[in-house]
């Protein structure tokens, strides 16, 4: 049908058809009117849809990158452990190396405190 109706031609309408042309016009306009609204309303819910699917791709991006940031966090912890692990290791060998010289070091203060073939401890002991 027509976009629009000329009001000489309503009046026209309305002297042939009387009331019921009336009535039409009416129906038309109303017509007209309700399927601008209904393409007004598609449009609508279309830019929506294109809009909470931008919002939903940007927060699988977020997720994403929240996920690996937790997952670079475990591989720093794990790494930590491990740096950890190595360091106590590093400190029982340490340890016992100290308690192994510590003990070597006593041994030769011992061995010379009690050495009897040095001529000076047997000149201070009486013996040479």
């Amino acid at each position: 049908m027509m976009e629009t109706i000329s009001l000489p031609l309503a009046t026209i309408i309305i002297q042939i058809l009387g009331l019921p042309g009336l009535v039409f016009i009416i129906w038309h306009f109303d017509n007209k009117r309700d399927q601008r609204k209904e393409e007004i309303r598609k449009t609508e819910i279309g830019e929506r849809e294109k809009a909470v699917a931008r919002v939903l791709s940007q927060y699988r991006e977020d997720v994403a990158e929240i996920k690996k940031l937790y997952e670079n966090n475990v591989r720093l912890v794990e790494d930590y452990s491990l740096t950890c692990k190595r360091l106590e290791g590093l400190y029982g060998e340490t340890l016992s190396v100290i308690s192994l010289n510590t003990q070597t070091q006593t041994h030769l203060v011992e061995s010379i405190k009690n050495n009897q073939f040095c001529p000076l401890v047997r000149e201070k002991a009486g013996t040479g």
